[in-house]
């Protein structure tokens, strides 16, 4: 079977042959002998079982089936060169597909700010998001459903990577209904997460669900420093939760970010938590010890150099 680039190098022949309309001056042009040429041609016709010139005619010109061969030669010749062509752009991070999972609160801070930069950059690529808990997503970045995981510390799983891309302290909102509310009180730092004891005890509690990331790391925390929450409500929303505190349902504790989209709502007292025991850590994740795609690591350059603007 003949090889497709050994026909190949026929296509150059062939057309300076019909261009200069002898062996001998396309021999000269192509820097080949006459004589090496002319077998070269004729162990072709050999090869293929057809005359391709015809030699009878003056200026030599193409029989029937040296148009046939040349020109389905060309053809087959782009579509090769279009299939590398597009294999090169599919391994690129202009083109491809790439998925990203998300819970839907901070999917939708934070995607607005992302894709549209990405998109712009890279508007070949389809984009998938799957919204749902820190848990499932987890589950299917590991199981190859997902590509990337945009979520809040802490990740639970040991075969999942993560690298920061921002974050924010966390603060405590007391509500006017409380007894220990201050009228007027500019916004206050703790010592310690130990200081929350007496604005939580005996006070309802609004918490996100515990399968939101946030809400199982605030969980955590406090009973390491041997706080018990008097849950009143649960919710999955941190903004829903900051807006019916300070409506005075209860306590909570949200972001920076979210308190302060808050604090014209209705007074409250807004108390910041020492960044070294809580805070809101946002991340983007990965199956650990995965070969990342192009679009995956250009997508994980674009949101590190977003940082702290994401949770703004």
């Amino acid at each position: 079977m003949r090889s497709f680039e050994n026909d190949q190098q026929f296509i150059k022949i062939l057309e300076t042959i019909i261009e200069y309309g002898s062996v001998s001056k396309a021999a000269d042009y192509l820097f080949i002998s006459q004589p090496s040429l002319s077998k070269k041609l004729k162990q072709l016709e050999r090869d293929l079982g057809v005359t391709l010139i015809d030699r009878k005619h003056h200026p030599l010109r193409l029989t029937e089936a040296g148009e046939f061969y040349l020109t389905n030669l060309k053809r087959l010749t782009s579509q090769y060169e279009a299939v590398y062509h597009d294999l090169t752009r599919m391994a690129s991070s202009n083109h491809g597909q790439l998925t990203l999972g998300v819970t839907q609160s901070l999917g939708q801070k934070i995607l607005p700010l992302i894709l549209p930069q990405y998109h712009k950059v890279y508007n070949d690529v389809n984009i998938q998001i799957v919204e749902d808990t820190s848990e499932h997503n987890e589950e299917r970045l590991i199981h190859a459903k997902i590509d990337l995981y945009l979520g809040i510390l802490p990740i639970f799983r040991s075969d999942v990577h993560y690298e920061q891309l921002a974050s924010e302290p966390a603060y405590l909102l007391v509500p006017q209904s409380h007894p220990r509310y201050v009228a007027d009180q500019p916004k206050q730092k703790l010592a310690s997460v130990k200081d929350i004891l007496p604005f939580v005890t005996d006070f309802p509690y609004i918490s996100a669900s515990e399968n939101v990331g946030f809400q199982q790391l605030i969980t955590n925390t406090l009973a390491e420093n041997g706080i018990t929450l008097k849950h009143f409500l649960r919710c999955s929303n941190l903004l829903t939760i900051a807006q019916l505190a300070v409506r005075n349902l209860g306590c909570t504790i949200v972001p920076k970010s979210v308190a302060n989209k808050v604090k014209n709502i209705q007074p409250a007292n807004y108390y910041e938590l020492p960044v070294d025991d809580l805070s809101y850590k946002l991340v983007i994740a990965h199956k650990e010890n995965e070969e990342l795609t192009a679009q995956m690591t250009a997508f994980i350059k674009m949101a590190k150099g977003l940082g702290d603007r994401l949770l703004a």
